[in-house]
């Protein structure tokens, strides 16, 4: 089993750091910082909280003096990395953290330590209580960010603003309008680096989750340009093609479902013990006399504890079918342990989806 990442905040992580604290902070008491960090309940905490805890023993060492707190804070990080310290992961996301929880009465200072600090560790979260305090200000530093020549900081100004980022608060006034997001992607959509176009594309996807024709219009205006900015469009379309959405799927060439049969489906694992493998197999004819560009999914229809299922969709490949042609495929999909989600015996579901479109469901049967 996996470590738990929590863990990584061991004694010798917070002995290092402290080491590195006290060359920025030379009159740290590094015995306070420890007894508050490893507190009776640290061991309960899971990775968040600790993080959470890091951030407010770094208030309990620092002046009271924000300016100078946040500049000392920089210092720390700079000094990490010339201790050769991994800080590129996140272990080091405390410091932001600090920033966020202490900074909002010093907009300008704390925003220029998080484009500071985010070259070195993901300010993604930290940046979010200003967008909300003041959006205008928060936004026209996230534009400069987007022209910054450091790419962490570039993919900064992205993923900061996205409306529905994973594990943080919501920026609900951008599901409502998203159009102060629209020129920092502009200015990103033919990045060089492939760190920040995964965060234009993941925008773009949150944006079409909430705004499907500016999302559209987005993509039809950028398709063509580059080879970066295509895969940008593709991979920030991908909830619009799952849902088989038309215009997104006739932006990428994809034929009708009218094109195409299935024959033969079969489900060869119609009872599944829990830990083995749901197997599958079926024939795709092309019916029509030209070459066809084919998007073929599954969907597993999951049993949940009411009775019901949740589907979710996996991709099985994209290409091109000859005129008239048939392929035959099989696939199998591993009823294992993951994190993300329960299992129930009983009756689940299976069904193939091609170019968006959901073919006939098989039914099988987990026992656990």
């Amino acid at each position: 089993m996996a470590e738990p990442l929590k863990n990584v905040y061991t004694e010798q992580f917070v002995s290092d750091l402290c080491s590195s604290w006290k060359i920025v902070l030379p009159d740290l008491n590094e015995s306070t910082f420890r007894q508050f960090v490893f507190k009776d309940d640290w061991n309960e905490l899971e990775l968040k909280q600790r993080m959470s805890r890091l951030s407010d023993a770094m208030k309990l060492i620092l002046p009271d003096d924000f300016i100078l707190a946040a500049r000392l804070t920089r210092e720390l990080i700079s000094k990490l990395a010339a201790d050769g310290f991994a800080v590129g992961g996140f272990e080091y996301m405390f410091i932001p953290e600090y920033i966020e929880k202490n900074g909002l009465a010093h907009l300008d200072i704390s925003l220029a330590a998080l484009q500071h600090i985010t070259q070195y560790t993901s300010c993604e979260f930290a940046i979010r209580p200003f967008i909300l305090e003041n959006q205008k200000r928060s936004m026209e530093f996230m534009l400069s960010c987007s022209m910054h020549q450091h790419p962490n900081v570039r993919r900064f100004a992205s993923e900061g603003c996205r409306a529905r980022l994973p594990w943080a608060m919501a920026l609900e006034s951008f599901k409502q309008n998203a159009s102060p997001i629209i020129p920092i992607l502009e200015n990103l959509k033919s990045d060089n680096s492939l760190f920040v176009r995964k965060s234009v594309a993941n925008n773009l996807n949150d944006i079409s989750k909430d705004h499907p024709e500016l999302a559209l219009r987005m993509a039809k205006k950028w398709i063509g340009n580059n080879a970066e900015t295509n895969w940008i469009v593709k991979h920030g379309m991908r909830t619009l093609l799952k849902s088989g959405h038309c215009e997104a799927m006739a932006l990428f060439g994809y034929a009708g479902s009218g094109a195409f049969t299935i024959e033969q489906s079969k489900v060869t694992t119609p009872t599944v013990p829990f830990g083995e493998y749901l197997k599958f197999q079926f024939n795709l004819k092309n019916r029509t006399s030209k070459e066809q560009i084919v998007r073929l999914e599954y969907a597993i229809h999951f049993l949940k504890s009411n009775g019901l299922q949740n589907k979710k969709i996996f991709k099985i490949s994209e290409r091109k079918l000859k005129g008239e042609e048939t392929i035959f495929l099989q696939k199998t999909h591993a009823i294992k342990p993951i994190s993300t989600r329960k299992y129930y015996p009983g009756e689940h579901g299976l069904s193939l989806i091609v170019n968006g479109v959901e073919f006939e469901k098989h039914d099988f049967l987990l026992h656990m």
